[in-house]
This record gives C-alpha cells, structure tokens and sequence, in this order.
C-alpha cells in the first residue's frame, strides 16, 4: 500500500510516494525513473536491486551470500564501507541520516537533487 508523505527521505521538498516500510517509490514530478537507494549493507549508492527486496552496491552484490545471511545485530553501524566494513570516524559518506545498516533506504530523486545544485 502507498501513501504520499513528505520529507521522507533525503530528497528536496516533494510530494513522494513511500511504502509501510519508508522505501521511495516514486517523485511526484519525475515519477520512478530516477530515484536513487542506499545499499542495504553499507553507506554506499546501489547499483543493484536484487531478490525483488534489496539494493546493493557492487561491492556488496559480490558479498551478498554473507551479507544476507548476516545477523543484522552484528552489522557494521555507519560508517560502513563497501562490503559491510568499519570504516573509522563518524562522517557517513552519503552525507545523509538513514536507517541502521540491514534495511532499505531511498536516496530520493537524483534528479530533483541535481536540479538545486545549479
């Protein structure tokens, strides 16, 4: 079921269609076709949409086998780099507040984010 909400996810002020489960699904002015995710795994963009549930990085699409069957207690908590590892520090790389490391989160659109970079 999808509901409209607001500032759900890290994209500019636009209406977007979400799930039950805070995933993007939509930008109501560019519709679905350029909405970005975080991998599941790590701090990284995803490149991959696997399993009809989980975005991955290439990194991680290697390292699914593991990373899937990992107790999402004993992840890595931001940062996390490219195959589920600690990085140092506590800057997260995407510069944005997400969800801990084991679940799906929409980057918003990136081309309503590219729009308020000019």
């Amino acid at each position: 079921m999808l509901s409209k909400l607001r500032y759900r996810t890290s994209s500019p002020k636009r209406n977007i269609e979400v799930n039950d489960a805070g995933v993007c699904q939509m930008c109501s002015k560019h519709s679905t076709d350029y909405v970005g995710y975080k991998c599941r795994y790590c701090c990284s963009v995803a490149v991959f949409f696997c399993f009809g549930t989980t975005h991955f990085c290439a990194v991680c699409h290697n390292d699914h086998a593991r990373l899937t069957g990992m107790d999402k207690s004993k992840m890595a908590r931001c940062p996390v780099g490219p195959g589920g590892k600690q990085l140092g520090g506590t800057e997260c790389p995407l510069q944005v507040k997400h969800p801990s490391t084991g679940e799906e989160f929409s980057l918003g659109c990136g081309l309503c984010k590219n729009e308020q970079t000019f």
